[in-house]
């Protein structure tokens, strides 16, 4: 049986009223629904660029408020490497996360961002994710060395529906951006694809007590008993491709000296280093260990 108008009208001025209420007291959830009607505060941009960002039911209408619906967009993730808890890095990140959103409006009018949690995420109307890229990577050269801070860039969302898998890509390659593995300050997910994976592969082996074992992960350990520099050697032959006086200047000894070092470590790991998979599982599990280590 249909609802008389009456009635319906009835229990949203009830809802809206509660919700009133909420406001005044500064208990309302900043994207509440009051009968099928989404309820925000008119100022509360953040909370808007959350919802869409989060996807779900509420996302098109916070678009439509946001003027983010009649174009594609991707998203833009900043953040300033550095301890986390940091007070100069927190100051560091306001700073910079004002910054870009004067930068980006300047590019178009529509922009939205606004900082959620320790990562400001902005959405910018463009063409493709590489002018998107080419935009961060000018905003990051205006800024130059002064704060140390990384952008990961989002695929193309045509609609705003899309703008939460654009978020998605944009934090994973900011997360590799910010991990050590790659000198890049600006990247889209694809630029560091590979990456991502061995991030992630770190986050499920963790996460699942699946630590590796074997005899390149003892390596390091043979190395500190021993005062050796086999890893390091391993690595450098590796990178190289297995050439020797290309690896042997890259860790600053003579060739000969190197190649005495790779027999050694063939013999202490034994590793067989002319057959391809056991390269491949060799720098599989050295990028596996965290940057730096």
């Amino acid at each position: 049986m249909t609802e008389q108008p009456r009635a319906v009208l009835g229990r949203i001025l009830n809802d809206l009223g509660s919700t009133l209420i909420e406001v005044v007291a500064g208990e309302a959830d900043p994207a509440r629904t009051v009968t099928g009607v989404l309820i925000q505060d008119p100022l509360d941009e953040p909370a808007r660029l959350a919802t869409v960002l989060e996807g779900g039911t509420h996302a098109p209408q916070a678009a439509v408020r946001l003027g983010l619906s009649a174009q594609p967009a991707c998203v833009l993730a900043l953040a300033v490497t550095g301890e986390q808890y940091d007070p100069d890095r927190v100051a560091a990140g306001h700073r910079v996360a004002e910054a870009l959103a004067l930068h980006l409006a300047a590019i178009h009018p529509r922009t939205a961002a606004a900082s959620l949690g320790q990562v400001t995420h902005a959405v910018l109307p463009t063409i493709s994710d590489e002018q998107g890229l080419r935009v961060a990577e000018a905003f990051l050269g205006r800024i130059g060395g002064r704060v140390p801070a990384v952008i990961g860039v989002g695929r193309l969302a045509a609609r705003p529906v899309e703008l939460r898998r654009s978020r998605a890509d944009a934090d994973r390659a900011l997360r590799v951006l910010g991990s050590g593995r790659t000198r890049r300050r600006a990247a889209r997910l694809a630029d560091v694809y590979a990456a991502s994976l061995l991030e992630e592969l770190t986050d499920r082996m963790a996460a699942e007590d699946d630590l590796p074992d074997g005899p390149v992960i003892r390596l390091p350990a043979y190395d500190a008993e021993h005062n050796t520099a086999l890893t390091e050697t391993l690595d450098a032959w590796l990178s190289t491709f297995g050439d020797v006086a290309a690896a042997a200047a890259a860790v600053h000894i003579h060739p000969n000296t190197f190649r005495y070092r790779l027999k050694r470590l063939a013999l202490v790991a034994d590793i067989y280093l002319d057959d391809p998979e056991a390269r491949f599982e060799a720098m599989l599990q050295l990028r596996l260990r965290p940057p730096h280590s």
